[in-house]
């Protein structure tokens, strides 16, 4: 991970921290540079050298409880509330990814969410219907008007 942060920063790229946690945080409290990542890396650094010596007297429950309250703030409320208003079928995806993130792996519920999104909007955009066949003026051409997507998948 430091390697791919090394190569994103001589890339022009923002390096991850690496903790979705850190991230979050980042983003909610307004960071709009790169600057913040080497802030929190900087922070981080010096809690390890300064302060780990007195942080392994922290009872593991009272970290834990960090780490929940921490997660819940990274819950995307106005967004399940948009999704149930507009869309239940990616309010479903949302719900499954989540599931599979925390009961199995992150990494793994990331690809099975990709996933099920491509596939659904595979389906979505594979159907295309003419709605209206009409000849034109002279009836040499034939107009047709479509409903949905027409691409080399479902033009036929």
């Amino acid at each position: 991970m430091s390697l791919g942060n090394t190569l994103a920063g001589f890339m022009g790229g923002a390096p991850c921290t690496g903790v979705l946690v850190r991230t979050g945080v980042n983003v909610s409290s307004g960071a709009t540079n790169k600057m913040s990542q080497l802030i929190n890396a900087c922070v981080v650094l010096m809690i390890t050298l300064v302060f780990m010596p007195a942080f392994v007297y922290i009872p593991l429950p009272c970290i834990a409880a960090i780490l929940i309250v921490a997660a819940t703030r990274l819950v995307p409320f106005k967004v399940i509330k948009q999704l149930w208003n507009y869309d239940i079928s990616e309010l479903v995806i949302l719900f499954i990814v989540s599931i599979i993130c925390v009961g199995v792996d992150g990494a793994i519920g990331l690809m099975v969410g990709g996933v099920i999104s491509i596939l659904r909007t595979a389906i979505k955009t594979s159907k295309a219907h003419a709605i209206q066949a009409r000849t034109s003026d002279d009836g040499e051409v034939l107009i047709l008007q479509f409903e949905g997507q027409c691409s080399y998948v479902n033009a036929l």
